[in-house]
């Protein structure tokens, strides 16, 4: 069944470290499906097909999550995880949106409200363990160098363009979480309030969305909640329900070790689940030192050099942290999954 959201539409593991969780990928990287160049020190956010599908795409640009006036607001709400034996002293978390043909040099987004529940808030009896509704957590917002685009390929050519700039706005959100499912309903304004602004959902290269995938939009003037999905392009394709992008900087000590990495929804690996060799999607071009992979409690159990592909046909089944080292020294981690 389509669902009615209010959103733009395109028509034609358990680690101790100082890190960030990163709740999906945003940016498809510096190129265009169709062989377009971001502008330089940009990448593309760009609506996807389904691998091997050239008929059928996403449509869903951005979704509603901001309040605009007395008779429009609202939030968007989705899902997280903190693991068994772990705690979460939380510090910030950043969103993602834009506004529509704005030129400014400054982020567009002053206010954002945020609201962690310790179960689904759509569901009568959610308790909050965070938070509000109204008191405004803003701390600053950036130019997050991407450009959200539709695709340039499928079904039909479209050129990428730059009027829909996508900045981090980031909240101040102290606060320490023991293991659990927690969801994160929160709101943006507007600068100009009238303005509005769309928040761009979960984007992964080459795949519609994920059948896990279950984030939600509150109408706060109706009272209502839905399921974010999207329709596709053209009509008639099926709905796929979507996610929404959030990172949570965190700091969580286990086994006496402490260090800061980057939990970077950017560099994904693939396949995954893996049974014999997998590829790192490198779009920012990472100089690739190293790479670590490490056991649910956070032991090492093997050290891979820098390379296109690795080999992992004898590691045993079982979940997997990647520690992706660069030779600027930074770290980003990923998750890994071996069958």
């Amino acid at each position: 069944m389509k669902k009615t959201l209010l959103v733009a539409v395109f028509m034609t593991a358990n680690f101790a470290f100082a890190q960030t969780y990163n709740n999906g990928g945003l940016s498809t990287g510096a190129t265009s499906k169709g062989g377009l160049a971001a502008p330089a020190g940009y990448t593309w956010s760009e609506l996807q097909n389904n691998t091997g599908n050239t008929t059928e795409s996403n449509t869903s640009l951005g979704l509603g999550g901001t309040f605009s006036s007395a008779t429009a607001s609202f939030f968007l709400a989705d899902d997280f995880t903190v693991p068994a034996g772990s705690s979460w002293q939380i510090t910030t978390i950043d969103f993602f949106a834009y506004q529509t043909n704005y030129v400014g040099t400054t982020a567009p987004f002053n206010t954002v409200r945020v609201n962690i529940f310790s179960s689904d808030p759509s569901v009568t009896g959610a308790t909050s363990v965070y938070g509000d509704d109204t008191t405004n957590r803003f701390s600053a917002g950036v130019d997050a160098s991407m450009y959200r685009t539709g695709n340039s390929m499928v079904p039909t050519a479209t050129t990428p363009g730059t009027a829909r700039k996508i900045w981090k706005i980031t909240a101040s959100t102290p606060k320490t979480l023991n293991p659990g499912i927690y969801w994160i309903k929160y709101q943006l304004q507007n600068v100009v309030t009238a303005s509005a602004g769309f928040l761009p959902p979960v984007t992964i290269v080459g795949n519609r969305g994920l059948p896990t995938f279950n984030a939600k939009q509150f109408d706060a003037i109706l009272g209502t909640w839905a399921p974010i999905v999207d329709a596709g392009n053209p009509a008639a394709a099926p709905d796929y329900p979507l996610d929404m992008p959030f990172v949570i900087t965190f700091t969580s000590t286990i086994l006496g070790t402490q260090e800061t990495m980057q939990y970077d929804n950017r560099v994904q690996v693939y396949p995954n689940p893996v049974k014999d060799n997998f590829r790192i999607n490198n779009p920012e071009k990472l100089s690739i030192s190293s790479v670590e992979i490490m056991d649910a409690s956070g032991k090492l159990v093997r050290r891979l050099k820098g390379s296109e592909e690795y080999h992992v046909s004898d590691l045993p089944k079982g979940n997997y942290i990647l520690k992706i080292k660069n030779k600027d020294g930074h770290t980003k981690i990923t998750k890994l999954i071996k069958q």
